[in-house]
């Protein structure tokens, strides 16, 4: 007999007040040296990294589980535990992931978080499955500082010289506290946006946006079906910027004073430019009469713009 609604959501709150919880802490400090490579690759786990003027390099990690016995929520904190190696020029922090939680395995609820603190010298080198990655601060030493989840989202607030962003569907949010020397972002699905400028970007995404601002140099953008928008500060004379997308519109909008050269070309969209150029009768083509810097934006059905 199936039991009412009401009769099953009781039962479940019955479960989590009866649950056991279990916790486990980890704090430990690592020496460091300039260079050192902070390598941490942990599953499911969330990342919160943080740039420090310190010495040491300081982290914690801290899991929890609730689960219907003490003995499944230690199983579930034993199998994501995370494996600790330091030696000399590298520490190496990486954890299993053994897939996500099911409720018929008596896991009810789980926190799982690493956190490190970190010497402006050192190079981290960060990777989740899951799990939400950010780091904040400036590392200098970082050439480049390398960012990877699966679904997971990515976020990154301040300043490195180097900066490369993977994502599968999780999006990637970068805000630059002062325009980094080169952006690398990969992503499926998931969103690709920069603030704060890049003197150089290389962008490939297939459903998801790319949103460039504040650019001081080339880009080369590609997506299949996500809109672009690249704005720029600057672009001298000699740069290019290249963007191909097949159903996303597409927005470039250049600082005052240019006179672009380079083609703008769809295959069923629309073409708006405030800069002049020669028309194409038998095809949805502007050919920019100026001579820098060169754009070159290409579409299928996407509306391109030239602001």
């Amino acid at each position: 007999m199936k039991l009412p609604a009401i009769g099953a959501v009781l039962l479940l709150l019955a479960s989590f007040a009866a649950a056991a919880e279990k916790t486990e802490v980890l704090e430990k400090s690592f020496p460091s040296q300039p260079g050192k490579v902070v390598l941490v690759d942990v599953g499911a786990l969330d990342v919160y990294v943080r740039a420090s003027d310190i010495p040491d390099i300081r982290l914690k990690v801290e899991l929890v589980a609730a689960a219907l016995s003490e003995k499944q929520a230690k199983a579930w904190i034993e199998a994501h535990w995370p494996t600790i190696d330091d030696k000399e020029g590298e520490l190496r922090i990486t954890a299993p992931d053994p897939g996500g939680v099911s409720l018929f395995k008596g896991v009810l609820g789980t926190k799982a978080r690493v956190e490190l603190t970190l010497p402006l010298n050192v190079r981290p080198d960060l990777s989740t499955s899951s799990g939400t990655l950010r780091a904040e601060g400036e590392f200098p030493e970082a050439k480049p500082m390398r960012l990877r989840s699966a679904s997971g989202d990515i976020e990154f607030v301040g300043w490195v010289p180097r900066l490369e962003a993977r994502s599968v569907s999780g999006s990637i949010q970068l805000q630059a506290s002062r325009a980094i020397d080169s952006l690398l972002g990969r992503s499926a699905s998931g969103s690709i946006e920069l603030t704060g400028g890049a003197r150089t970007a290389n962008c490939d995404n297939a459903s998801g946006a790319v949103q460039l601002t504040g650019m001081l140099g080339p880009v080369v953008v590609n997506t299949t079906s996500g809109d672009v928008v690249a704005r720029f500060d600057a672009l001298p004379s000699g740069d290019e910027a290249h963007i191909t997308t097949t159903s996303g519109k597409v927005r470039v909008t250049l600082p005052p004073g240019r006179a672009p050269g380079g083609v703008l070309s769809s295959t069923k969209g629309e073409i708006r430019s405030l800069y002049p150029g020669k028309t194409d009768p038998d095809a949805i083509k502007l050919d920019l009469s100026g001579k820098d810097p060169k754009i070159f934006v290409t579409t299928s059905s996407g509306k391109i713009e030239l602001l």
